[in-house]
């Protein structure tokens, strides 16, 4: 059984609403609460349908289906023959739990559930919050309400969720920071309370889980399409390397002097010989340049020994972002870690509210990626670095 659970995961059990909004700062142990919550109701109840998505497949995966599975496991009640991997199902106790996202619609249209968890629900929209909330119609023998609990950042204050859901009357609000996590290490507790004095508005969002407008954008030039080329006269790579944080792959094709970003890695936990699987299914050209964080030479030197062309990237921040912002880039949507960071990625302030020539730092893993590539690419490796093979 669970042995230890949050304020967070109380106040979710208790509410009485078919509706519960779980909105808070980072790392605030809201997804992990819920996590607890829903195996709570697993292991209790019986017959009932559960669902757990987010926006996309590839964010989900990395997130809350992760999580789940790292919980259930650590009780010592993971059974991998009740575990479909293919469909992304686990049943349990005769309740069905779905991972799936809202791109892949179909997959929700037949079932009819008890429990739903939207994880990041303002990367929804506001059609899809009631379609899923049309799907709350599973059937319940013991007098149990069907819930919704979204878990989401107050990053945009004229969401669907603060203007036309937060204030119903079928509605819990529950407020939560990182000081409810009782499993927040003090080395990230202290990097979030840094935020004070980098940057106000990031630290009443990210601490205070309060909603405030991002000024000062580093990067306000990249551009968001869904029309990448097919084939490109480059390809490179950006690698940030995490373990605690999360590691970050970039593939970073290049059409005519235009980058085009994908992300491929945005994962905690990740040892150098996952990571190294991660390459080989990425299908990464062993003479494709990966542009790796310096800082982590017994890393690079690893993974070279595997054949790749992985090479100790420039670190030169300003210079590395003069770069980037005189480069014409593309994003894609599915680029959800990539695209949050990039909307987050500003410019620190003086105690005047002046703004310095230094970025936050603070969730900058894509953004370090993406400056490793380019500058180290552009600058000093593209002529002078023999290894390199234009793809």
């Amino acid at each position: 059984m669970i042995q230890r659970y949050t304020s967070v995961f109380k106040q979710n059990l208790l509410a009485p609403t078919t509706v519960v909004l779980n909105e808070g700062g980072a790392r605030s142990s809201k997804s992990h609460s819920i996590c607890q919550l829903f195996i709570h109701k697993m292991l209790s109840e019986k017959n009932k349908n559960f669902l757990i998505t987010r926006k996309t497949l590839p964010s989900l995966r990395i997130s809350a289906y992760k999580m789940f599975f790292e919980i259930l496991s650590k009780m010592n009640l993971y059974n991998v023959k009740l575990h479909n991997r293919t469909n992304r199902t686990y049943e349990y106790n005769s309740n069905y739990i779905l991972f799936t996202s809202l791109d892949h619609p179909t997959r929700i249209q037949s079932t009819e559930f008890n429990y739903i968890w939207m994880e990041e629900a303002e990367e929804f929209t506001f059609e899809d919050f009631m379609v899923l909330k049309t799907r709350l119609s599973g059937k319940s023998n013991d007098g149990k309400i069907n819930q919704l609990f979204l878990t989401y950042n107050p990053k945009n204050e004229n969401s669907y969720i603060n203007r036309r859901v937060r204030f119903h009357d079928d509605v819990t609000y529950i407020r939560s920071t990182y000081k409810d996590n009782p499993f927040l290490s003090e080395s990230y507790a202290k990097t979030i309370e840094s935020l004070k004095s980098q940057d106000k508005k990031l630290y009443s969002i990210y601490a205070l889980g309060e909603y405030a407008e991002i000024e000062g954008q580093v990067y306000s030039h990249i551009r968001s399409t869904s029309s990448f080329p097919v084939t490109f006269d480059e390809t490179i790579y950006g690698l940030d390397f995490g373990f605690n944080n999360p590691t970050c792959l970039l593939r970073i094709g290049i059409r005519d002097n235009v980058y085009y970003v994908t992300e491929l890695i945005y994962e905690t936990k990740l040892t150098t010989a996952d990571l190294i699987h991660y390459l080989a299914k990425h299908k990464i050209k062993n003479g494709e340049p990966i542009y790796a964080d310096p800082s982590s030479p017994e890393k690079i030197d690893e993974i070279s020994k595997h054949g790749y062309n992985i090479i100790p990237a420039e670190n030169a921040i300003i210079g590395g972002i003069d770069c980037v912002k005189s480069q014409t880039i593309y994003t894609r949507k599915s680029n959800t870690n990539f695209n949050n960071e990039l909307n987050e990625y500003v410019w620190r302030k003086d105690l005047n509210g002046n703004l310095l020539d230094l970025p936050v730092k603070y969730n900058d893993h894509a953004m370090d990626s993406l400056r490793y590539a380019l500058f180290t690419n552009k600058y000093i490796h593209a002529l002078t670095n023999p290894r390199i093979r234009r793809i």
